[in-house]
Formats: structure tokens, C-alpha cells, sequence
């Protein structure tokens, strides 16, 4: 069976959690509706520092003969709020 795209998304998406999870003093909260500008709130209970994540599979497309990864780019309010894009 085919994984869709969604998917993969929600995958990458938990696997970022896990990888922040492992980190000390590290909280993580989810966009569950998924219509906002970051798909993840990572809060550092002992510095206090806030960070937004859009999470991206990595997808790769055939360039001039070699395989080049796609970058994606941020819509506007994900700029306006720093939302750092983060590739699994």
C-alpha cells in the first residue's frame, strides 16, 4: 500500500517531535488543524526560547543529470513570524 503525501507529512512531523523530545527541558506543541504557519511550537522551559517549525519531507528531482533536493519556500506569514524550515 502506498503511503499519500499527508501521510508522510504527519511522519515527518512526529519524527521532528521525537528529535526535539530527546532534548532536555524541550516541549513540544502540535498545529493539530494544520492550517497554521508552523506545524511545530518547540519551548525550551529553561531558556525560555520559543521556535517555530515547518516541517518538510526532504524530496528530491532529477537536475542536469544529478538529483537535487527541492527547497521549499515560506509563505508570508511564516516570515513575518520566523518559522524556520525544518527538512526529514
Amino acid at each position: 500500500m502506498e503511503t499519500s503525501k499527508q501521510q508522510k507529512g504527519i511522519r515527518a512531523e512526529l519524527l521532528a517531535a521525537i528529535d526535539f523530545l530527546a532534548e532536555p527541558n524541550t516541549h513540544v506543541y502540535y498545529d493539530l488543524g494544520g492550517k497554521g504557519p508552523a506545524d511545530l511550537i518547540v519551548v525550551n522551559s529553561r531558556t525560555g526560547t520559543v521556535d517555530l517549525y515547518d516541517v518538510k519531507m526532504k524530496s528530491y528531482r532529477m537536475q542536469r543529470g544529478k538529483m537535487t533536493m527541492i527547497h521549499r519556500v515560506k509563505n508570508k506569514s511564516a516570515k513575518n513570524l520566523d518559522v524556520k524550515i525544518l527538512y526529514i
